[in-house]
């Protein structure tokens, strides 16, 4: 990958070196080689800011990796309030050149890339004294590491199932500084082959977190992967991969340390005035990006709608008793006197801005315990515990539900409850593109309007998996193409 591999020393660790929390206020100021870089672990800590905000990018939780998800599918309806600048996506025409698909892929290299100099260098400090330290420290780099690949994964990938032989993405552990010539220009793995190298760093970082020298997170932010942010990576790459039993246990431990939020309290989590549910945010301060999380959906500075909640997803949320209705759109709702808007537009508030803000500037709620419940429910009712996956799916919607009465769904109407219960809970939290895709769904956004033009994609259409970048393949001929492209 030379286009990715080829980067700077400095352009990787300064350009992505936001600080990531009051202990690191500044950015990292390393010179271009191994031999200096370091003197210190504080330099390593200083690294990991890097790792954490790289992941702040567009081309990740900037909103490739979170909201444009929901914008390629029938959860979100385009206005002529849009600005067309993701037509391509949102239309499924997308082809190698696209600089949206670009940006996913250099954005999760990068994030990679940032967690292998930690991982690569930082046991050449390791004393009896630091040990603990230095498990910390790695521990969230291979974690890191491991979800990066993951979420790459995801949209280049056809065959999301455990032992799938279909073809995926390389699997990078060396960083800009460590690699040969040779290992710069990688091929591609099988998904089989990605899926035991996640699974390889995840239990790696397990072991790390056994014995560290404190706690990752303090009690009030969720901003570094601690051993319950790893659980719920775990739980989430078992489920795509459909391995049940793992995806029990993975999310079983997160629910148990997490408890779901109460409806009073459940509002204030997406105005970050509560960490409750939050296993891993991303944090996003004010003033930082030129663009704005979820700015290209609604963007409150501007007051510009250019997506608004589907009628087919909202018609089945109750509007009176559902806490979610609310704290995901509101009808009509503009943050200027014009252009006015009437009730039948919903407009999307899940990411409004922290406390009372509106500058679209929020924390990224990347994993939270309301996924974890799903994520049980549909393990248990693919693993003959029908009963128990009812459970679940009761338990969050009484959590989320004034009044609720329990259901009595089972076989293919459990199956259905809970695929819809996902799409009410993680609307706008970048999920329903990729459930249609590893449930093998098609999308049928009924009647459509301009600027869309597209209304239906079948289930074996080319364009759930994504193309490679072409700039990838030119720079590296080992780099096969997906189908179709």
């Amino acid at each position: 990958m030379k286009n990715i591999i080829k980067v700077s020393f400095a352009a990787v660790l300064v350009l992505t070196g936001i600080s990531c929390e009051k202990a690191v206020d500044k950015n990292p100021t390393h010179a271009a080689t191994l031999e200096n870089a370091f003197v210190s672990l504080n330099d390593f800590e200083t690294s990991l800011s890097s790792a954490y905000s790289s992941m702040r990018a567009v081309g990740y939780y900037g909103r490739n990796q979170s909201v444009l998800s929901d914008m390629m599918t029938d959860n979100l309806v385009q206005t002529p309030e849009s600005l067309v600048n993701f037509i391509e996506m949102t239309d499924w025409a997308f082809t190698p050149q696209n600089g949206t698909i670009t940006e996913t892929w250099l954005a999760g290299w990068s994030v990679i890339n940032n967690a292998n100099i930690i991982i690569n260098n930082i046991d050449k400090f390791k004393s009896t004294a630091n040990q603990t330290r230095i498990n910390r420290i790695k521990g969230q780099a291979i974690a890191i590491r491991a979800l990066a690949h993951f979420d790459l994964m995801k949209f280049f990938a056809d065959n999301l199932d455990r032992n799938s032989t279909s073809p995926a993405i390389p699997y990078i552990k060396l960083s800009v500084l460590e690699s040969s010539p040779a290992s710069s220009k990688p091929s591609r793995l099988s998904v089989k082959e990605v899926y035991d190298a996640i699974y390889e760093d995840i239990a790696a970082a397990r072991t790390a977190f056994a014995s560290i020298d404190r706690p990752i997170n303090p009690a009030t932010t969720r901003y570094y992967i601690d051993l319950v942010g790893l659980n719920a990576i775990h739980a989430r790459v078992a489920l795509y991969a459909k391995d049940w039993p793992t995806a029990i246990t993975s999310s079983t431990v997160v629910i148990n340390a997490l408890p779901l939020a109460s409806r009073a309290t459940y509002p204030s989590i997406w105005r970050d005035q509560s960490v409750s549910e939050v296993a891993f945010a991303s944090l996003f301060n004010t003033g930082e990006f030129l663009s704005r999380l979820a700015g290209d959906v609604f963007s409150p500075p501007t007051n510009r709608s250019q997506f608004e909640g589907s009628n087919s997803l909202f018609e089945t949320i109750d509007e009176t008793n559902d806490v979610r209705f609310a704290v995901s759109v509101r009808r009509g709702f503009a943050t200027t006197a014009t252009p006015v808007r009437g009730n039948n537009r919903l407009v999307v508030v899940k990411h409004l801005g922290k406390g009372t803000a509106l500058d679209g500037v929020v924390d990224w709620k990347a994993f939270r315990t309301g996924e974890m419940y799903l994520i049980r429910a549909e393990a248990r009712a693919n693993s003959n515990q029908a009963a128990l996956a009812l459970d679940d799916l009761n338990t969050l919607r009484a959590a989320r539900i004034n009044g609720f009465v329990n259901g009595t769904e089972s076989g293919a109407a459990l199956t259905n409850a809970i695929e819809l219960e996902r799409r009410k809970e993680l609307f706008m939290e970048g999920h329903r593109w990729l459930d249609l895709k590893r449930t093998t769904r098609t999308i049928n956004r009924g009647v459509i309007v301009a600027p869309t033009t597209q209304s239906v994609l079948a289930s074996n259409n080319r364009s759930w998996v994504w193309p490679i970048p072409q700039g990838e393949r030119d720079a590296n001929p080992n780099m096969s193409q997906n189908a179709g492209y």
